[in-house]
C-alpha cells in the first residue's frame, strides 16, 4: 500500500455560489446566539442546584464547646443529636426546618467518656466523635475536626 505525503490542494472559496455563502451566514447567525443562550442555562442550573446542598460547619471553640453552623437553603428537615456512647443514651435531639441554624454544645457538666454529635440534613449524614476527659481541667477533642498537618487539637479550659 503506497501513502502519498503530498498535501491536498487548498479547495477556493470562489467556486462558491453566493446563495450558498448567504445560506451559510444565516444559519451561523441563528446557531451562534443558541449556543450562547443554551450556554447560560446549563451554567445557571447548575448554579442552582449547587445552592440546594446544605452546608455544615463544627468549631471546637474552647475545651468544652462545640460550634455548629448549619446551611439549609433547601429547608429540608434537619435532626442533631448527641448521644452518650457508653450508655447509647440520647441526651439533646433537636429537629427543624429552618434555612439557616446554629448552636453551641457545651460538654462541661457532661461525665468522662465518648460521644456522638448525630447530624441528619435531608438525606446528608455527618458524624462526630467527642471524647470528654475528666480531671481538673475539662477537655474535650473532636478528631473529625483536626487538620493533617496540625496533628489532633485538644483545647483545655479549668473549670
Amino acid at each position: 500500500m503506497k501513502t502519498s505525503l503530498t498535501p491536498r490542494p487548498a479547495q477556493s472559496l470562489a467556486g462558491i455560489s453566493l446563495q450558498s455563502r448567504a445560506q451559510a451566514m444565516l444559519a451561523a447567525s441563528f446557531l451562534r446566539p443558541a449556543l450562547l443562550g443554551a450556554l447560560v442555562v446549563l451554567s445557571s442550573a447548575g448554579t442552582a442546584l449547587a445552592q440546594d446542598v446544605p452546608s455544615v460547619k463544627a468549631k471546637q471553640t474552647d475545651g468544652h464547646n462545640l460550634a455548629m453552623t448549619i446551611e439549609n437553603p433547601a429547608r429540608q428537615q434537619m435532626q442533631l443529636r448527641v448521644v452518650a456512647l457508653s450508655t447509647n443514651t440520647c441526651l439533646v435531639k433537636e429537629v427543624n426546618t429552618e434555612p439557616s441554624y446554629g448552636t453551641n454544645l457545651n460538654f462541661n457538666q457532661l461525665p468522662a467518656g465518648k460521644y456522638a454529635v448525630l447530624l441528619r440534613v435531608g438525606q446528608e449524614r455527618y458524624r462526630y466523635t467527642v471524647q470528654v476527659a475528666s480531671r481538673a481541667q475539662t477537655t474535650i477533642s473532636v478528631p473529625e475536626l483536626a487538620t493533617p498537618q496540625a496533628g489532633q487539637i485538644v483545647a483545655s479550659a479549668t473549670r
